[in-house]
Order: C-alpha cells, then sequence, then structure tokens
C-alpha cells in the first residue's frame, strides 16, 4: 500500500493553523474558495477582474445525509394488545462530522523543474467520518488519460497525461487571480477523474510545492530514517541513508526524486506519512502556528471552511491503526504509452476504486 506524506502534511498542518485563524477571524464556517461548478457548466467561464476578485465568497457546505439506524421496540400495551414503536438513531457525530466526503488533493507544480509537469501528485482521499476510517488513493501523473470534451480549446487537446491536466487547464483559465487560476486547474482535473475513472469530488486541497520547503522549515525540519541514500541529476542534491532530521530543501528533493520512476517516488514518500504525522502532533509545533497560517494562506485553494479543515484533520490525527488505507494505481496495471506515458488497465483500476468504496 502506498501513500503521499505532503496530503497528511497538508490536512494536519492546516489542522494547526485552524486555530489560529479562528481567533483572528469570524467567518469559521466560511468556506475558504469557491465550490468547483457542476459538469454541466462550461469549464472556463469568462469573469470581470471584480468577479475574480470576489469569487472566494462562502459557498454552501456540501449537505451529507446523516447515516441512521432504524431500531425497532416491541412493547406490551395490555395482555391483548401488542404495539410497535420505530426508535430512529442518529449516528454520533465523529470530530464533528458525519458521513463521506471525497476530497481530491493536488500538488501544484506550475513550474516544475522536469518542465511544465501540472500536477506533481494527484490523490483522491475518502474519508468516511461514520465509520472513522480514511482511504487515501494514488495516481501517477504518467497515465494516460482522455481529456476529449473537458474544454481544452485552443489547440484542442484530447488525450494526455494525469499530471498535465491540471497544467492545460490553468494556462486556458481566463481568470486574473493566480489564486483562481489554481482553482480552475483544480476544476479540469475534477472533471478528467470523473470521466476516466468514475470519481465524484466532493471538496479540493490544492497545494503550491513551490512553498513546501518554507513549511518544513518553519516546523523545524522532519526527523525520519532514510533506508537507502537517494539522489537524482534534477534534485541536485543527495539524500543520505540513516536517521537524520531533514530541511525544507532535503524533504522538497526527497518528495521529488525520481531515479527509477514515478511509482517508486510514490512509495518513498511513504516513509514520510509517520514522520510528519508524529512531527505535527508535537505539542512544540503548536508555537509554529502564526508562522504556519501565515505560509499556508496564499499558497492553499480549498473550498473547505476552517471549521471542517479542524475536523479533517482531527480525524486523521486520531485515526486508529489500520483506519487509514493507501492505495494506487499498481505498475503492473499499466503498459508503455505514447510521449512517455503509461496506458493502464481500466478494469483493474475501477475495480478497485469500487472495492475501497470510491466509486460507487
Amino acid at each position: 500500500m502506498k501513500a503521499t506524506s505532503i496530503v497528511v502534511l497538508a490536512i494536519l498542518a492546516l489542522g494547526l493553523v485552524t486555530f489560529f485563524g479562528w481567533l483572528g477571524f469570524s467567518s469559521y464556517q466560511k468556506s475558504q474558495g469557491p465550490a468547483l461548478d457542476s459538469t454541466s457548466k462550461p469549464l472556463f467561464a469568462t469573469r470581470t477582474p471584480q468577479a475574480a476578485a470576489d469569487s472566494f465568497t462562502a459557498v454552501p457546505p456540501t449537505v451529507v445525509v446523516p447515516v441512521t439506524a432504524i431500531v425497532s421496540v416491541t412493547f406490551t400495551a395490555s395482555p391483548t394488545a401488542v404495539a410497535t414503536e420505530t426508535v430512529v438513531v442518529q449516528a454520533a457525530d465523529v470530530c464533528g462530522e458525519k458521513g463521506v466526503w471525497n476530497v481530491l488533493v493536488l500538488g501544484s507544480d506550475y513550474a516544475e523543474l522536469r518542465g511544465k509537469k501540472g500536477s506533481d501528485l494527484t490523490r483522491m482521499m475518502r474519508v468516511d467520518f461514520t465509520n472513522k476510517t480514511v482511504i487515501v488513493y494514488a495516481f501517477s501523473r504518467d497515465l494516460w488519460v482522455d481529456t476529449s470534451g473537458l474544454g481544452l480549446v485552443n489547440p484542442n487537446v484530447d488525450a494526455t497525461r494525469l499530471g498535465m491536466v491540471y497544467y492545460e487547464g490553468r494556462i486556458r483559465s481566463p481568470q486574473f487571480a493566480e489564486i483562481d487560476t489554481v482553482v480552475d486547474g483544480t476544476r479540469a482535473t475534477a472533471r478528467m477523474l470523473s470521466k476516466n475513472f468514475s470519481l465524484t469530488t466532493d471538496h479540493y486541497l490544492t497545494i503550491d510545492l513551490n512553498h513546501l520547503a518554507a513549511m518544513i522549515d518553519a516546523v523545524g525540519g522532519l526527523p525520519i530514517n532514510i533506508p537507502t541514500r537517494t539522489t537524482d541529476p534534477w534534485i541536485g542534491t543527495v539524500i543520505q541513508a540513516g536517521q537524520q532530521t531533514l530541511n525544507g530543501a532535503q524533504v522538497v528533493a526527497y518528495v521529488r526524486a525520481i531515479p527509477d520512476s514515478d511509482f517508486g517516488r510514490i512509495q518513498r514518500n511513504d516513509l514520510l506519512l509517520g514522520a510528519l504525522r508524529q512531527k505535527l502532533l508535537d505539542p512544540a509545533v503548536m508555537a509554529k502556528i502564526p508562522v504556519l497560517y501565515a505560509q499556508f494562506k496564499g499558497v492553499v485553494a480549498t473550498d473547505l471552511s476552517l471549521e471542517q479543515i479542524n475536523n479533517l484533520s482531527c480525524l486523521l490525527r486520531n485515526a486508529a491503526p489500520g483506519s487509514i488505507i493507501q492505495d494506487s494505481v499498481r505498475p503492473e496495471w499499466t503498459s508503455p504509452g505514447p510521449s512517455d506515458s503509461l496506458l493502464w488497465n481500466k478494469n483493474n483500476v475501477i475495480t478497485r476504486l469500487k472495492e475501497l468504496g470510491l466509486v460507487q
């Protein structure tokens, strides 16, 4: 099983900065960004500068129907009469929430060292508050996907690598503010995942990975045990094996190193999961909250409210062993495709997504 540590970094760190944000803002329950438009609307609607500036207004939160348990209680009213009363027992809140979210998590590399890669990471996270489980499913950025009909025109892009969809969406955005172009890139990715993998997106969280190093440095680096020496000509550094504390630049290098394949990179990121979780749960990190909030404020696009972020981080912090499942498209389900991409076996991938509950 595989995971991306950056997902956990983003969610847990956002959970920490929620407290500081709540102190300074009355909009604790206000969405931090616009909801993704429905697929029936044009992908890139032209907006005026004022509309772009006002695009991050509050939107109604996703309504989740609570899970209920129906209990029939039979009692005797008299020796000759029997009545049945139905009692509806509401599922208890878990970290202030009920139900299930599909959260699209993207790591934005708009200007990557290897070229215009778009999203350096693409993950769909199924958060089940009722059952206290989290599933993080990773998609390699090299998967070849169908983008016909998504509105990627002038010039038309009918198929491309998965990670490039975010980039293609951003460069076609008519928005003026950079954060709004990020939302348009995220919207294009969400529609691509729906078209190719039958995935729905309830919420999104897009992180500018160009600021990841500063985020790591803000919490004093990351203690971790690296099993093998890792290097890659593109990252310009060497990560030695052994127990050590990586600074921000080293963490970014380790996250992005691909001496073998994108699948190997995903596996290496799994090593960061435990270290990041422990680091961000350290009470000493609480002293860094103002710095963290300042760093995240301008580099994260999400439609989650501060309250929802806090509830999500609560679930991740308190999840029982084995309740967080990490998985991904497996190498054996892929084969070489055009433009250095990977073709993928749709039956195997969709079957696994259904097994995990990501696709109904």
